[in-house]
């Protein structure tokens, strides 16, 4: 399902696909009072069985966000009659979701840490909750701020949020960001280049994470390391990347679209002519985020204390170039004879997804279900991504 901001016109329509790649419009979307940039973000609500099935977040009237629901993704009926919900500055995404770890809404918008508009507009996003979207539809709490300025109030000119999006999975709030960078730095030219790929004034996808969805880890922000690359010289993205408000997971791949656009931003002064079109990117599963040991030693990844509940173990790890071993430690950290040094099978020269570690003696976690253990990890030139236990 994809709703898409229709070209050369306002709103938004709906689309359809069975393959994921070629999709086939359905309907215009209706009911919702757009404003400003014409912006929504459409999330499954899996609060109660008697919810709405879809919930949006959209740019309301006075440049803030305003939420709707619709049983078929459609047909929207917006809440508070049509009105915003939060105040100003919710101009770019919106996004509304259901967090059930919480048993709360959650709502990502957009807000202004300096003077709207002009060279002052310093962009941050802001989370809020809210328990009762439907009988509250306005009752939302600041949870959190944010702006970049781990490197000082400079740096409000080399990158700002533009967008943020969350996505929860396993437990772990992994952040969409959409961050602009030297922000209206119009330097590599002032006239429209749709063949050059240009550096600044331009917008990158970044990953971030949390473990509350309010604290993030911007550390890949401040590497310079993007999550989906933007285009060389000539390509559609070359210079905008706008990553889609959640992910899509099939087929053992997550499925990442985005917006790409062929120019900067641009400014008050500065208007650059560009097209739009989307894109798609994928990654495999759970690879969003691993440990690498190289092959100059052996790198050891060790858990902290956890009470066994399960009999199998599942690792997802590349070891293509590599090998890898897993080994059972007790809860302070001492070797279990039977599931450590040369009972721990190895895997060498493999990518897997769902490895499922043997000893060689036959034990397996059966024996050790209901005990308190950690994992160790043995890495040799390999990456390791996740494990879980069945």
């Amino acid at each position: 399902k994809l709703w898409y901001r229709k070209p050369g016109s306002s709103g938004f329509g709906y689309a359809e696909s069975s393959d994921g790649l070629h999709f086939l419009k359905r309907s215009d979307v209706t009911g919702i009072n757009f404003a400003g940039d014409y912006t929504m973000a459409v999330e499954p609500d899996g609060h109660t069985q008697d919810a709405p099935r879809f919930i949006a977040g959209y740019d309301a009237p006075d440049m803030a966000a305003g939420i709707a629901t619709s049983s078929d993704g459609i047909t929207w009926t917006p809440l508070n009659s049509g009105k915003p919900v939060t105040g100003r500055a919710a101009d770019t995404y919106n996004q509304v979701l259901w967090d059930g770890e919480a048993k709360t809404y959650r709502l990502f918008t957009r807000t202004d840490f300096g003077a709207a508009g002009g060279k002052t507009e310093l962009r941050g996003t802001r989370s809020m909750r809210n328990p009762d979207i439907l009988a509250d539809p306005k009752g939302w709490k600041l949870a959190s701020q944010w702006k970049f300025d781990k490197e000082g109030a400079a740096e409000g000119a080399r990158r700002q949020s533009y967008a943020v999006t969350c996505w929860i999975r396993h437990g772990v709030y992994f952040a969409m960001l959409s961050v602009y960078e030297h922000v209206g730095d119009v330097s590599e030219g002032e006239a429209t280049d749709l063949q050059k790929r240009h550096e600044r004034d331009i917008m990158n996808c970044y990953l971030a994470t949390s473990r509350d969805a309010d604290t993030w880890d911007f550390t890949w922000v401040y590497a310079g390391q993007t999550l989906i690359p933007r285009g060389g010289d000539g390509t559609f993205d070359k210079d905008i990347l706008l990553p889609a408000s959640t992910v899509v997971t099939h087929d053992d791949k997550h499925w990442l679209y985005y917006a790409g656009a062929n120019e900067r931003h641009g400014n008050e002064s500065f208007v650059f002519k560009r097209t739009h079109a989307i894109g798609l990117a994928t990654l495999p599963l759970d690879r969003f985020v691993g440990l690498t040991a190289q092959d100059r030693r052996q790198g050891v990844v060790r858990t902290h204390p956890f009470r066994l509940e399960g009999d199998s173990l599942l690792v997802n790890i590349n070891a293509e170039k590599g090998i890898a071993k897993v080994e059972i430690l007790d809860e302070n950290g001492a070797e279990l004879p039977d599931y450590c040094d040369d009972n721990s099978t190895l895997l060498s020269k493999a990518d897997e997804l769902r490895w499922q570690p043997r000893w060689k003696n036959g034990a397996d976690l059966s024996k050790l279900r209901g005990r308190t253990i950690r994992l160790q990890f043995l890495l040799r030139n390999a990456t390791l991504y996740s494990f879980q236990i069945q």
